[in-house]
């Protein structure tokens, strides 16, 4: 199994998703083992593999490990490639939190995460942000009907926080990555903002290299938002004409920003043994703003995750069975290329 993942991992590196050095790990995982999951960590440079068997969800790659919150006990935890899994050093939360979510600045350094208490019809939600040890109350909110604030992404410079109002327990049962009504945080001053045209559907979006994409609904289907947050210019780009496809998520930015991808889903014979869902992708060209049709598939179900470096491949994973799978951009073919699901890689933090 080492020797074949390991293969696998390879097989990521030179398709450009990251360039080997010291202390760089990909990790995977496999999902019920024996009631529980695998979690793999391959080191680039020595081949070494390490495995843990925990029992978690919403598993996260952070520099040091693998953020996750026990499906047992609800503590967050890390684990790590030496073999160990600890209490997260800051996250804890209270036997009040209904929720915790988080999540991770691109460059490694921050680390956001929210917990939500209270009732159903009086949630409120409490905003924390570290960059190091030394954690900071940020926001809190509330209450709301129903409705939690959600972490979404930081901003380069590590000032704002992108996060959305989210209605409770809702993305549990969508397809994809999806938001209602997005807004900054200022971390230093501590205002809000809409972003602009919020609050729109709950449909997908994207924050990265200093664009806010959006998909919007439209007659013939989705259309996609451009906003440019330094400049606040905005574009709209029409949509690729498929009305049928109801859902529309898992928007993810090219590292170079100049392309990037989306997802949409088409579901046959709801609630009937005969059910299925269609997926289907979508390339936007952020230059020429235009966006063509990639892959149709019905089977499996799958999620782009990541952009290779160079752009030139999106990696997929499926919710429903291991794996890791390959869009080619420019041949528009799919390849698996692992038999365990990728979640990330682990590098050292980036930047001053």
């Amino acid at each position: 199994m080492g020797r074949l993942l390991l293969v696998f991992a390879l097989t990521l590196l030179s398709a450009g998703l990251v360039s080997a050095q010291s202390a760089a790990w990909q990790v995977f995982i496999q999902h019920d083992v024996g009631a529980a999951d695998r979690l793999i960590f391959v080191d680039l440079l020595s081949g070494e593999e390490t495995t843990l068997t925990v029992d978690g969800e919403r598993y996260t790659v952070l520099p040091t490990g693998v953020l996750f919150q026990d499906a047992g006990d609800g503590r967050v935890l890390v684990a790590s490639p030496d073999g160990t899994v600890a209490p997260h050093p800051l996250i804890a939360p209270s036997e009040a939190a209904r929720r915790v979510d988080w999540t991770v600045s691109a460059d490694g350094r921050a680390l956001a995460w929210t917990i939500t208490e209270g009732s159903l019809d009086a949630l409120t939600t409490t905003t924390w942000i570290a960059e190091g040890e030394s954690p900071r109350q940020v926001f809190s909110d509330g209450p709301h009907n129903g409705i939690r604030a959600f972490p979404v992404a930081f901003n380069a410079a590590r000032s704002t926080l992108y996060m959305d109002y989210q209605p409770d327990t809702i993305a549990d049962f969508t397809p994809f990555r999806q938001y209602a009504a997005l807004f900054s945080l200022d971390l230093d001053t501590g205002e809000t903002r809409s972003l602009p045209g919020e609050a729109g559907c709950f449909c997908g979006g994207s924050i990265g290299s200093g664009r806010f994409l959006r998909l919007t609904l439209a007659e013939s289907g989705f259309d996609l938002r451009v906003v440019n947050l330094d400049t606040g210019d905005q574009r709209l780009i029409t949509g690729v004409g498929l009305s049928d496809y109801t859902q529309g998520g898992d928007v993810l930015i090219a590292p170079d920003g100049t392309h990037a991808v989306y997802a949409l889903a088409q579901v046959r014979g709801f609630g009937t043994a005969e059910q299925t869902l269609e997926t289907t992708f979508v390339l936007v060209d952020l230059i020429t703003f235009t966006q063509t049709q990639l892959l149709q598939l019905t089977d499996p179900f799958l999620r782009p995750v990541a952009w290779t470096d160079d752009a030139s491949a999106i990696l997929l994973t499926s919710p429903s069975q291991d794996g890791t799978w390959k869009i080619n951009v420019g041949q528009n073919t799919l390849e698996t290329i692992a038999n365990a699901t990728y979640l990330g890689t682990m590098l050292p933090p980036q930047g001053g």
